[in-house]
């Protein structure tokens, strides 16, 4: 049986309070789930999260810049950058990254807004009017560069907001904070050290990407990546049976495959003594053997 409650807040910690109700799982900012986490830390019942994310995509130097263009809009701008493990971040080795920044601009310029019923449309709409507004605020007070986008088409009616590459300083607000928007943030690495630390740089840790051809390199970094969830040369990909869910502000648990069943029940243990004789721990009888 699936119960459908439309409703806030308020709902949300009314459900989450009820004594019938032995386990929540969230999948939603990170502030609703720490208010949901602490309901469940007080009533002692089993709690798991999936939250916010805000995905670093590495690309170095060896890879095909067409196929990572191509990767990187996809990451980016999927569901219109409404996903938790949409590409946010994207740092590019120095020595392609103005090569690659120039062709991810066009490339995001050039996708369709619009219906997202129409067969021709790249990027269909956010999903409410306080989304839209709160896309042009993050891209208003991000201080960077424009490179693509950063507005609304103004001959779409809706919800809609371009696809959007910002570039500048890793210091800027935009590389740090979340924005559930087509909107991407794009800055060059040195080494692979400055790119895990670049990438590391965050409270959020759900998603990561890795585009490389050195299988080695792959192998190496995304294990030093804090992400629970990390693709090579891909993203968004998953399989029903593959642990989903990250670490920090970006929520706890898992969802997905043995992780999921073993959060969604628990152990019993049961000790049967079989033996004939009877067993006086206080009259004398042998205690341990």
């Amino acid at each position: 049986v699936v119960n459908v409650l439309p409703g806030g807040a308020d709902a949300a910690a009314t459900l989450a309070a009820h004594e019938d109700v032995a386990r929540i799982d969230l999948t939603g900012g990170t502030s609703a789930g720490q208010a949901l986490g602490a309901i469940a830390g007080s009533r002692g019942v089993s709690y798991g999260a999936e939250l916010a994310g805000h995905a670093p995509l590495l690309i170095f130097d060896d890879v095909d810049l067409d196929q990572a263009v191509a990767g990187a809009c996809f990451a980016a701008f999927l569901a219109a950058g409404q996903t938790c493990v949409s590409a946010k971040r994207i740092f590019v080795a120095r020595r392609i990254y103005d090569e690659f920044a120039s062709r991810l601009a066009k490339r995001a310029d050039a996708l369709r807004v619009g219906d997202p019923f129409a067969p021709e449309t790249d990027v269909g709409p956010l999903v409410s009017a306080n989304a839209l507004a709160a896309a042009q605020q993050f891209v208003n007070a991000s201080g960077a560069e424009i490179l693509a986008g950063g507005s609304a088409p103004c001959a779409e009616r809706g919800y809609f907001f371009r696809p959007t590459v910002l570039a500048g300083s890793v210091d800027l607000p935009c590389f740090h904070e979340e924005c559930f928007a087509p909107v991407v943030c794009i800055a060059p690495f040195d080494d692979e050290a400055d790119a895990i630390a670049k990438a590391n740089a965050s409270a959020y840790a759900l998603g990561a990407g890795v585009w490389t051809r050195d299988v080695g390199r792959a192998h190496r970094v995304s294990s030093q990546l804090n992400a629970g969830v990390a693709w090579v040369n891909c993203h968004h990909r998953n399989g029903p049976d593959a642990p989903w869910g990250g670490f920090g502000a970006s929520g706890v648990g898992r969802e997905n495959g043995r992780d999921a069943r073993d959060a969604y029940t628990a152990s019993k243990t049961l000790v049967v003594r079989t033996a004939p004789d009877g067993e006086d721990w206080f009259g004398g009888g042998a205690r341990y053997g």
